[in-house]
């Protein structure tokens, strides 16, 4: 099993470049643009999976620091802070955090480092030994200089007057354990410090140091110039919302992906929701805006293809030939998302109305913070019978303001069938949202796709055909690292063909009855594929009995009132091959038991 990987802030340093800002207080603790520099290294450590951070501030504005940060909580980590007595070279510094690492592998950062790229394939490749970052730059004579051997470093030189590259050492390092031997080892330079140089050419020697290549931008903000140069370009990745709206060019691309079905039978159609679905994306005040389709339906000539070519002719559709259910849809409009460069995927169902400010919403909730993976809106019912009247159908009731997770393994819409009377204003964290509407940060979802057993990557999971595929997704991207988010600040009004008819076990029953068959039998897979690749052993005990406890429940319910599930059991057995694959490859980089007593309550 792969050691855990911890961070390491260097946030030390008196800032003189940077004087006379810095003469009250530490550089790092400057803001830059629209936050603390000492967030940028932070979030880059989040980015990757990295929530154990120790931050090392020099001992003149130690409580400053902590008074900031606090204990980690707001950042869904874990902090930790040593003092830097004195200004002892920066493999010193690196030596103070011997107790906080233990015999795990770390990564250390500078506290001016700001970076664009996400480094998180890195951190979950490295096994040992020590890992370099580089980046190409015009002037290598100001910075560290790696002389490579393909991706392998042979050498490294500190501000070289004839640099042998031009690739610098941008203040990002990956090492294991030893790191600590090594430094207690390192005789002081010429300056009376212990220099990280000296510290990578052990690793050199030893062959065990390995190049990593920085991706889009680095700033090293310690200078007037590099701080200001480092604050227009991030002002310029994350516009406020008011200029989103009105800057196409300057604001992320959303792509709003549609499942279309109109049955043979016309027990169930779409085509009859997009003379509202559609308009109602045309109202939006955001503006960067691609819709995909993909048509399920049997017939290829039907009234969805259309009246989008006649209405709506700029969307483009998606025909895979088949019925293709919900999760192969959604992954192959993913999957064009992706080729288009997008930034985020939107999933959403064909019987909604929305108010015109929702995908700015969404964007403006998602884009603030690189944690944030997927957001949703608040989602009222609409009563579709009754579109033509003045109300338009729509109602005070909710349909979900997301999906909640409980200690037995019970997924619930949030809010579903209460009258809303402002309880879930605001903005919130959440299990994940539901597959209704969905946003989704495509950058998230390349990171937790898996492979499937044809080479194909999915982000959906297609062993389940349909019902229960965005818990899924959310599960995986709760134990990656990231998070959902809920905002109040736009609505969408939805026309739900199967609503919950309560929490307790009455109304569990009732909302099973009032189901369809296939959507009964559709919802206990699913339901079971989900816990097969999701729990192990490393759940608290609680969580464990109350699921068993709940399976032996509800399965003896279906023994005796819907025996037509049992064939269901069969079904998972013989898919027990592809889901231990799919759970092979789930990413599991937090503290499963702090982390759900959250989620879980």
């Amino acid at each position: 099993m792969a050691k855990k990987i911890k961070g390491v802030i260097l946030a030390g340093g008196s800032g003189t470049r940077l004087y006379p800002n810095t003469k009250v207080t530490n550089k790092h603790l400057l803001p830059v643009y629209n936050q603390p520099m000492i967030y940028y290294p932070i979030q880059t450590l989040l980015k990757a999976g990295i929530t154990d951070i120790l931050i090392l501030p020099g001992k003149d504005n130690a409580g400053d620091f902590a008074r900031l940060l606090g204990s980690g909580k707001e950042f869904n980590a874990n902090f930790s802070f040593k003092v830097q007595d004195h200004a002892g070279g920066l493999a010193y510094a690196v030596g103070l955090a011997e107790d906080f690492v233990g015999d795990d592998n770390f990564v250390v950062i500078f506290g001016d480092n700001i970076l664009e790229d996400n480094i998180i394939k890195d951190v979950q490749d490295f096994e040992d030994g020590a890992e370099i970052f580089l980046k190409q730059v015009s002037d290598p004579e100001r910075f560290g200089v790696a002389e490579l051997d393909g991706n392998k470093v042979v050498h490294i030189e500190e501000k070289p007057a004839k640099p042998k590259s031009n690739w610098a050492a941008v203040g990002v390092y990956i090492y294991d354990s030893k790191a600590f031997e090594y430094i207690k080892d390192i005789k002081p330079s010429s300056r009376g410090e212990l220099e990280i140089t000296d510290l990578n050419n052990v690793y050199i020697k030893q062959k065990k140091m390995k190049a990593g290549f920085i991706k889009g931008f680095w700033f090293d903000a310690g200078t007037h110039e590099s701080l200001v140069e480092a604050a227009y370009k991030l002002k310029e990745l994350q516009r406020p919302i008011e200029i989103l709206k009105f800057e196409q060019k300057k604001s992320p691309e959303v792509v709003v992906g549609g499942i279309l079905y109109d049955s043979p039978d016309g027990k169930y159609s779409t085509s009859k929701y997009l003379p509202y679905f559609l308009p109602s994306l045309k109202k939006q005040d955001y503006r960067n805006i691609k819709v995909l389709f993909v048509d399920n339906s049997p017939n290829e000539d039907n009234l969805n293809r259309r009246y989008i070519k006649d209405y709506f002719p700029e969307a483009e559709i998606i025909r895979p030939g088949f019925n293709s259910g919900f999760g192969k849809a959604n992954n192959l409009m993913i999957k064009r998302a992706i080729e288009l460069k997008a930034d985020y995927f939107l999933a959403s169902n064909v019987d909604m109305l929305y108010e015109s400010n929702v995908i700015a919403e969404l964007v403006n909730a998602i884009i603030k913070s690189p944690q944030n993976a997927s957001a949703t809106c608040k989602i009222k019912q609409w009563n579709f019978s009754e579109k033509d009247r003045d109300t338009g159908g729509r109602t005070n009731f909710i349909d979900t303001v997301g999906i909640d997770i409980t200690r037995e393994h019970r997924f619930i819409d949030i809010g579903q069938g209460e009258i809303d009377y402002g309880q879930y204003d605001g903005e919130k964290e959440i299990f994940g949202p539901s597959g209704a509407a969905a946003m989704y940060s495509l950058a998230a979802l390349e990171d937790v796709a898996f492979v499937n057993e044809g080479g194909r990557k999915e982000y959906f999971d297609e062993l389940m055909f349909m019902y229960k595929e965005d818990v899924d997704l959310a599960y995986r991207l709760q134990t990656a690292g990231y998070k959902s988010v809920y905002t109040s600040s736009a609505v969408i009004n939805h026309d739900r063909s199967v609503i919950a008819r309560g929490k307790g076990i009455i109304g569990i029953i009732k909302g099973r009855i009032a189901r369809p068959k296939k959507y009964k039998e559709w919802s206990w897979l699913n339901h079971h594929i989900i816990l097969q690749k999701m729990v192990d052993s490393h759940y608290p005990n609680d969580v464990k009995l109350k699921t068993i406890w709940y399976e032996i429940k509800s399965n003896l319910y279906v023994l005796f009132f819907e025996p037509f599930i049992v064939m269901q059991w069969w079904q998972l057995f013989k898919i027990r091959k592809q889901i231990k694959a799919r759970r092979d490859q789930v990413k599991k980089r937090i503290k499963i038991k702090s982390h759900l007593d959250k989620l879980m309550g």
